[in-house]
């Protein structure tokens, strides 16, 4: 890719005999080996020739550096020698860490710096692992079946209370659907309610991932909403505070309630630039 002067030893213009040969020599200092064509130029009192070779390397006279020692840094691991690398062989090193949501307690982003250098030349290369964590918000959730009667408008509070008799039930449960409108809620499990022959109504949650299940309140009984004496006279209070199960029933109708707690994910959430 550029010109280069060649030594043969002589002084020019030089008489080539026919048959003869000249050989010169040059000097070219690269920082590495390049693939290309090599082409020499001639200029006679008669005429300009030239002739083309592709340029061939052969086994280095001196290798530096032929097999180097990898080392690591890390906040997570300390100081690590991973392993050695000989030319011209390339080498991967690869080693893992688990992280558990539980080991944060918190929502946020961690970051983790590295750092992996070469031992004999000091070169390295740096990186920085960013671990988020996933947050959640919390909403009210209550289960709606097929007969599901809205707390509204006898409530301010959004909510259904269930009547069942004996058998078993599996009912959508729904959070954050305030005035008691799905559409404006998220399904965010089921709920299943089992009235047995023994007079007892046993309820269980299910939520689905990614949701998250932090409590949960149950009433039943045979009036359509729990009943608490406020002095003299009897109150029918919605708070999840006041459920309660008041059976084992005859086998006759009761209404159910179940209320949860459900953590879902943060939609701010994201990855941190």
């Amino acid at each position: 890719g550029s010109s280069v002067l060649v030594d043969f030893g002589v002084t020019f213009p030089y008489i080539l005999a026919p048959g003869e040969k000249l050989e010169g020599t040059y000097n070219k200092a690269l920082d590495s080996a390049i693939a290309g064509t090599n082409i020499a130029t001639v200029t006679t009192e008669r005429d300009t020739y030239s002739g083309s070779a592709d340029v061939t390397w052969g086994d280095p006279t001196t290798e530096i550096n032929k097999t180097v020692h990898i080392m690591d840094m890390s906040d997570l691991f300390g100081e690590i020698h991973l392993g050695h690398v000989t030319a011209p062989d390339n080498a991967t090193f690869t080693y893992s860490k688990s992280f558990a949501w539980a080991d944060y307690g918190m929502a946020g982003s961690h970051a983790y710096a590295n750092t992996a250098w070469i031992v004999e030349t000091e070169q390295s290369a740096d990186a920085l692992l960013k671990v988020n964590v996933q947050g959640y918000v919390y909403e009210t959730a209550f289960a709606k079946g097929a007969s599901a009667i809205s707390f509204i408008p006898k409530f301010m509070r959004w909510g259904w209370t269930n009547p069942i008799l004996p058998g078993e039930y599996n009912w959508e449960l729904w959070a954050g659907a305030a005035q008691s409108d799905t559409s404006k809620g998220t399904l965010v499990g089921s709920v299943t309610v089992v009235y047995g022959a023994d007079g007892i109504v046993a309820v269980t949650y299910h939520v689905d991932s990614p949701y998250m299940l932090e409590e949960t309140h149950v009433y039943a009984g045979y009036n359509m909403y729990p009943k608490i004496r406020s002095g003299k006279t009897f109150v029918e209070p919605v708070a999840p505070g006041a459920y309660r199960n008041e059976g084992p029933f005859n086998g006759s109708q009761v209404y159910v309630i179940a209320h949860a707690v459900v953590g879902l994910p943060d939609p701010n959430f994201g990855p941190v630039a």
